[in-house]
């Protein structure tokens, strides 16, 4: 007899389940059989590829990850050696790869999309999300539907992870959900910081080292939630993707039209331009937009959370040691 039930469907919403059946029930009432986890290099995406690759090693057939075009060298490489150090199949997507249904000769690429409607704006993060990752997945997901396979996304995507997102009508309001022929799956949907961090560090799950500069994994550098001041800090530690914003936004400003003029800068100001920022000699008063969570005062909880753990696990250790 099972003891553990999958939990009825119709109770995913008012339910908070656990990672395990949420896998569950895409498994069996959805009818999925292939998982692909869409990994960024973060904390949350880290931990539901831990959980579906230990788990479900059946059904997981490897991680997708979208080579945004705006992403730091350090991110890229981060999750190939993570990967091959796994031997977890990868998958890289690339927005420029696209096939588009209409024949007018637009690739679609970071570059593009500024050079055509101006720098992300947190108003038109939606869309840019669609253009640069959206749409290379969701080709990617047709492709192994074409194969013969029943194929879902395996997301890092919290209910009470961000303020930003809670607030977003927009945000998809469930632990699967299915947007067209594309299925999403969010283990860790009902799990909160305090559980996450306590996963993250008794798994010993790995990161992005562009969070130790930033504070994001960097697969996406935007500029859609970031602030003018964060471009100081690419310019001392990710030299390149400075240098490529720099050169967009010159070329935006010879384009002249009505969104180069209003959305003529990376990171939501119309005051400083890249160069503007280059000349500056120092970094004052930066305030990280793009944190795990959305203002200090989480930021400072979740650092004591972090040191509490590892104080924990430090003690736990001495005194296994002692008593050996």
């Amino acid at each position: 007899m099972n003891r553990h039930p999958t939990p009825s469907f119709s109770n995913i919403d008012r339910t908070e389940l656990e990672p395990n059946e949420i896998f569950e029930i895409g498994i069996k009432q959805w009818k999925i059989d292939s998982f692909y986890v869409a990994y960024s290099g973060g904390k949350d995406s880290g931990i539901a590829l831990d959980l579906c690759a230990k788990n479900f090693p059946k059904q997981f057939k490897g991680v997708v990850f979208v080579n945004t075009g705006i992403a730091t060298t350090q991110t890229i490489e981060f999750v190939k050696k993570f990967c091959n150090d796994r031997n977890y199949p990868l998958f890289i997507l690339r927005p420029e790869e696209v096939i588009r249904k209409k024949n007018d000769g637009l690739i679609y690429s970071y570059e593009n999309l500024v050079l055509k409607w101006g720098f992300p704006t947190v108003q038109g993060h939606n869309v840019t999300m669609r253009w640069l990752k959206y749409f290379p997945m969701r080709q990617f997901l047709e492709d192994r539907i074409k194969a013969g396979e029943k194929p879902a996304l395996i997301s890092g995507i919290r209910k009470k992870e961000s303020a930003r997102r809670f607030r977003n009508k927009n945000s998809s309001a469930t632990a699967i959900n299915r947007d067209g022929k594309m299925i999403f799956v969010k283990p860790l949907y009902f799990k909160d910081n305090n559980w996450v961090m306590k996963y993250f560090i008794e798994n010993d799950i790995k990161r992005s080292p562009v969070y130790e500069t930033l504070h994001i994994s960097g697969d996406c550098l935007c500029g859609a939630f970031a602030q003018r001041d964060e471009a100081k800090l690419l310019q001392m530690f990710h030299p390149e993707v400075f240098e490529k914003i720099k050169q967009i936004e010159k070329k935006l400003k010879e384009k002249n039209h009505k969104y180069a003029k209003k959305y003529g800068t990376w990171g939501n100001s119309n005051i400083q331009s890249i160069e503007e920022i280059e000349a500056q000699s120092t970094l004052e008063e930066f305030v990280c937009n793009e944190c795990f969570f959305d203002n200090k005062k989480e930021k400072t909880l979740d650092n004591k959370r972090f040191d509490d753990e590892l104080k924990d696990i430090e003690e736990k250790l001495n005194h296994l040691s002692s008593k050996s």
